[in-house]
């Protein structure tokens, strides 16, 4: 059944797989079915111009489709710059060197700190509540800290 539709279709099946693949890229995130579907788009306006069998037809798509995702890719992948805030969604990395009181004793290792609105888990060195910690990195949603070194005045 989908044979016959396809060959009475003939070159315009390619046309609509081409939008069917642009369709589902907006449904997808990224630029998977993009390439796809403007490979089946211009076999399908080749093939209604030029008349060959569907053998080159499918072996173009899949040349056509191999050579845009290539291609694809390295023109988008020198196109991309990173942003002002390179570590926007990445909170704990932005913290790294940043100095906070503790709220909650460091006992065995663990205590917690608080940054603006949030309570975070820190581990280091057990130390009182109200020390002043400097992070030093991260396990995770976990800041790894140490004890701020203080500085005698002069």
């Amino acid at each position: 059944m989908i044979i016959e539709a396809i060959a009475a279709l003939g070159p315009w099946s390619w046309l609509v797989l081409g939008l069917v693949l642009l369709g589902l890229e907006i449904l997808v995130p990224g630029t998977f079915f993009l390439w796809f579907g403007v490979a089946a788009a211009i076999v399908g306006i080749v093939a209604l111009l030029v008349d060959f069998s569907w053998q080159y037809q499918a072996i173009a798509f899949v040349v056509l489709a191999l050579v845009l995702v290539f291609a694809g890719r390295r023109i988008f992948s020198h196109t991309a710059q990173p942003g002002d805030q390179p570590l926007l969604n990445e909170r704990p990395t932005r913290l790294i060197g940043h100095v906070y009181p503790l709220i909650e004793a460091i006992e065995n290792g663990t205590g917690r700190v608080r940054i603006d609105d949030t309570v975070w888990r820190v581990r280091g060195p057990d130390l009182p509540a109200g020390a002043r910690v400097r992070i030093v990195g991260h396990d995770g949603a976990v800041l790894k800290v140490e004890a701020e070194e203080v500085r005698a005045s002069s």
